[in-house]
């Protein structure tokens, strides 16, 4: 699993899943420094908005070719905004 830099010491400290959960869950803890970091709100939006804008399209799609299989690309269209909006953001250090 990838390891994120901690806003504190620089270092890959902050997993994946924790920079993830940051934003709704808790804050993440770097494993090296054990300092406090989060991701910022707007980051999480940014990346639900761009979900629900593509499954919206793979819908319309879907009903207009009347082929349920396209929504199979809802799934990707999830991770790449994950990974678009979420994973390259910087994260901020609350304490």
């Amino acid at each position: 699993m990838s390891m994120h830099p901690c806003p504190h010491c620089s270092k890959p400290g902050i997993s994946t899943v924790q920079k993830l959960g940051s934003v709704c869950f808790g804050p993440a803890v770097c494993a090296l420094c054990s300092r406090r970091s989060a991701m910022p709100y707007v980051h999480g939006i940014r990346a639900m908005i761009f979900w629900v804008v593509v499954t919206w399209v793979f819908i319309g799609i879907a009903m207009f070719e009347r082929m349920p299989i396209y929504l199979v690309g809802t799934i990707p269209a999830m991770l790449i905004a994950i990974d678009k909006y979420m994973l390259s953001a910087p994260m901020h250090s609350i304490d």
